[in-house]
Parts: C-alpha cells; structure tokens; sequence
C-alpha cells in the first residue's frame, strides 16, 4: 500500500512540473497525393547537469531523436531536418508553486524545433505521439490517433491518501493540453471526432486531465477527400 502511494506522488509530481514546462505542437502537413512533412516542436525540463531531456521520448539531441522514431522491427530510415534546439532558463518568480525560499527542482529547459518528410504518413506511426493508423483509397485518407491513459482507473477501494492524490495530481494539470495541427490543400474536404476545422486546416487540443480522469484509449479520427 505504501508502495502504491509512493507511485501515485512521484507521478503527481512529475506531471507537475511537466504541466509547468512542457509544451508540445504537432502540425501536419498535407500535399497533393497525401505526402508532406511534419513539423515538430516541444519544450521539455532537462537535467540541471547533463542538459538532457528528463522525458525519455522526447529527446534534445538530434541523433537520438533520429533513433527513436527509427525505432522498431523494421528501420525507417526517417531523417531530421530543420533541426533547431536552445536551452532556456526557467525564470522562478514565474514557476507555479515554488516557495522563495526554496528554488525549482529544474531550472533549466530545451525547446527543440525540426521536421519529417513522408511520402506516407502510416510509416511515422511510432515517430509521433500516440498510436498511428492510416488507410488511403485514391483521393481518401482516414487518420486515427490513439493515446493511452497516464494512469489505470482508481480502485473504489483505495484509500483516501491516494484519492487526495489522484485528485491533487488532476487539479496540478490544469488545462495544459498537447495541441494538434494539421494543413490540406484548399480543394479538400475534411470531417473529424473531435477539434475544429476550416478551409484546409484541423485543429485539435488533447487535455492533458483526460489522461488521468478517463481510463482506456482515447482516439482522434479524422479524414481528408482531396478533389482534383
């Protein structure tokens, strides 16, 4: 029990300071025949002594990001370009939470800024947050994104210690959110589940609480008709 309790802290804490130096844009960009590029750019915490990300998927160096989204049985080749990354310090009067007299835990952190190329976009499933699933018919491409829970659903029995921080944990969240992008030509036609879209743009937020208050998979479909 004490173990279980130890867990949910260290996790509260960690989106903590997540929600308080993280930030993440993923755009998309459509061209005629659904190739295109992805544009990618985080702010992540990094350690105050070795300068590097304290979130292991998302990596600052760009030859280890070129490794993670290379990842797997079958070796992408997936290359980076554009790749930009500059260390920022975090200024501590502006740090939710942190006591005068006692400093931020991370003071510093990267923003990181680069693009893919894809001739079809389901082979960057694994390279982009969530799982990637695509399916194209001639001028038709259905999208789906799938994100799993932070965290399982809270026992009814648990005791009252982890439901104080389960809920202090969702409170600490706030309304940070995972902001989605994606760019089609204008003679195109798109529907989807969730987010808002216009004339050749989709726009979709992620709640980051929605990781924690509802358990399971969480998807996002969308699709594209592009007319000649």
């Amino acid at each position: 029990m004490v173990f279980r309790i130890l867990h949910f802290f260290l996790l509260g804490f960690l989106l903590f300071v997540v929600s308080n130096c993280f930030e993440y844009e993923e755009t998309i960009h459509f061209k005629k025949g659904f190739s295109g590029y992805v544009e990618i750019i985080y702010t992540v915490p990094v350690h105050p002594k070795t300068e590097k990300s304290l979130i292991r998927f998302l990596p600052i160096n760009k030859d280890d990001i070129e490794t993670r989204i290379n990842k797997g049985f079958f070796n992408k080749n997936i290359k980076v370009k554009d790749f930009t990354m500059a260390i920022i310090d975090i200024d501590a009067n502006s740090w939710t939470g942190t006591n005068i007299n006692s400093p931020p835990l991370f003071t510093k952190k990267a923003r990181v800024q680069y693009k893919v190329d894809f001739t079809d976009l389901g082979t960057l499933d694994g390279a982009l947050l969530g799982y990637l699933l695509v399916k194209r018919k001639g001028n038709v491409i259905n999208v789906r994104r799938e994100f799993k829970s932070v965290l399982k659903a809270i026992d009814q029995d648990s005791s009252s210690g982890e439901k104080k921080i389960r809920a202090e944990t969702t409170r600490l969240l706030g309304e940070g959110s995972v902001l989605f992008k994606v760019e089609f030509p204008a003679n195109s036609e798109c529907k989807s589940n969730r987010g808002e879209w216009t004339t050749g743009n989709l726009i979709y937020k992620l709640p980051l609480v929605d990781t924690i208050e509802k358990p399971g998979l969480k998807s996002w479909d969308y699709s594209i008709i592009i007319y000649n």
